[in-house]
């Protein structure tokens, strides 16, 4: 490049960490905003909202209803295989689907669909490996996705299978992040919270924040939006023809639960769906994340089209809690005693309220809205699903390439080779010791169970999985 643009990033989420790492690593300077403040000197605050309790690298087995979703979900997750180490799953295995037995006998025939629904995920990734065969990284495509016996000890079982889907584990992922912003250089910025984004008439962008009661600004080259729920208002008026899909923000809780009994699953159970539905996704021995969607659906809201804005009682339950949070927790620990049975004398470690963004009010349907072009040089990443951070990172590097070239700065024959540079796998922690120590300041600072700092397997054993040589991701 032919001079060293400033790049801001809003929002230090996986979408914000993965935007500012990408940019960093193609030759930008790179400033992290982010609203929240590290609870630990040690530890960039980041992750610290919807991000700290993701639990699913969805594959599209959890959408058997919605083929197109299923399809984009898989391409996801072949594309995170890729970029991220074996580290972040912690020791869990492949997830296991399973078709309820009461939701068949409701009417539903939940089995037919889940199977179709493997077909299609089948026929996807055979499609991919042939395209291209460095995708075969899961197997041969007939043994991607399979039915298998039902799981030792569950109940409400009409059939079981086996897909790519694996549980990640949230504060792993987040350490490696916190290394990559380290390793490249980004500079990042707690307590900054951003109170107006606005183009000046030269091109750049004004970015005001309050950091320690004092109000500051600075001013960008280019500006990527990655702050979830304000993501849509914030590029709404920056661009008030931008079009955006219907949004809607339905607000959940989920639990991380101790399990008195242990459980020598390291893999998630997932049952579908709606009231005959469930997941169990345990992180250690003894602690796991559970979900029980009667319990956890509080309230889903289309926002405002105009505004865009988050609901006002959104707000105020995110920062006073819900008052039905206990009879809610007892209600999803009740239902899923019933088919887990290490759930039973579960005690909640942990409750959390998120948001959780669709452009549908189904629960069974899903769309990516990704990466929107809000104006020259200004980026919005909306409707982040975990599976689709790393495709939408590298669709928000190529349109801030693609504007360096527009105002001369870059030379088209520099792309690939920026996209190759800025998408190869990060490394994972060469000393695990030290690496291992980090993992509970990265737990306490996203407000998660310690717990979760203690894989299914230890880490120093997993070498194997750890540092596989991987192609770059400029190629998919």
């Amino acid at each position: 490049m032919k001079r060293t643009e400033l790049h801001i990033v809003i929002g230090g989420g996986i979408a914000g960490c993965l935007a500012a790492i990408m940019r960093r690593r193609a030759g930008y300077r790179v400033l992290l905003l982010e609203r929240a403040e590290a609870r630990s000197p040690e530890a960039y605050p980041i992750c610290t909202g919807a991000s700290n309790i993701v639990s699913e690298n969805h594959s599209g087995a959890e959408y058997p209803f919605d083929p197109q979703s299923a399809r984009d979900c898989f391409d996801g997750r072949l594309v995170n295989e890729r970029f991220f180490p074996d580290l972040i799953f912690g020791g869990k295995d492949q997830s296991r689907v399973i078709a309820s037995r009461a939701m068949q006998d409701s009417g539903t025939d939940i089995v037919g669909q889940c199977r179709d629904n493997m077909r299609v995920i089948q026929e996807r990734y055979a499609q991919r490996c042939a395209d291209d065969p460095a995708d075969a990284l899961f197997g041969a495509p007939d043994q991607i996705c399979r039915e298998i016996p039902t799981p030792d000890g569950v109940s409400d079982v009409a059939a079981t299978f086996v897909t790519p889907q694996r549980g990640i584990n949230p504060v792993v992922v987040t350490a490696l992040l916190d290394q990559e912003l380290r390793r490249c250089g980004v500079e990042v910025r707690g307590g900054a919270e951003v109170t107006d984004v606005s183009r000046r008439p030269d091109g750049t962008y004004q970015v005001e924040y309050v950091e320690d009661g004092d109000r500051r600004t600075v001013v960008g080259d280019q500006v990527s939006l990655c702050a979830a729920t304000e993501t849509p208002a914030v590029a709404r008026r920056l661009n008030p023809s931008l079009g955006l899909p219907p949004i809607y923000m339905a607000l959940r809780q989920i639990l991380f639960v101790h399990l008195p009994e242990g459980t020598s699953r390291n893999y998630t159970c997932l049952k579908l769906e709606d009231e005959y539905g469930g997941m169990l996704s345990p992180f250690s021995r003894d602690t796991a994340l559970v979900y029980y969607p009667p319990a956890a659906h509080i309230a889903v809201h289309r926002v405002d089209p105009t505004t865009y804005a988050l609901p006002d009682g959104f707000r105020h339950f995110l920062r006073n809690g819900h008052p039905e949070a206990a009879e809610r927790a007892r209600l999803a620990l009740r239902q899923l005693s019933q088919w887990y049975p290490e759930v039973r004398g579960a005690e909640v470690v942990s409750s959390h309220l998120k948001v959780a963004i669709n452009t549908t009010d189904s629960s069974r349907l899903r769309r990516n809205a990704g990466v929107f072009d809000v104006a020259p040089g200004c980026t919005a990443t909306v409707l982040l699903k975990w599976t689709m951070c790393v495709v939408n990172a590298q669709r928000d590097l190529e349109a801030a390439l693609r504007h360096s070239i527009a105002t001369g700065n870059a030379d088209r024959d520099e792309y690939a080779g920026l996209v190759a540079r800025a998408t190869a796998p990060i490394a994972p922690p060469s000393d695990v010791s030290a690496w291992q120590r980090r993992l509970r300041i990265f737990a306490q600072n996203m407000g998660v169970p310690e717990q979760l700092a203690r894989p299914f397997v230890d880490i120093a054993g997993a070498d194997e999985g750890l540092n596989r040589a991987e192609p770059s991701l400029a190629s998919s």
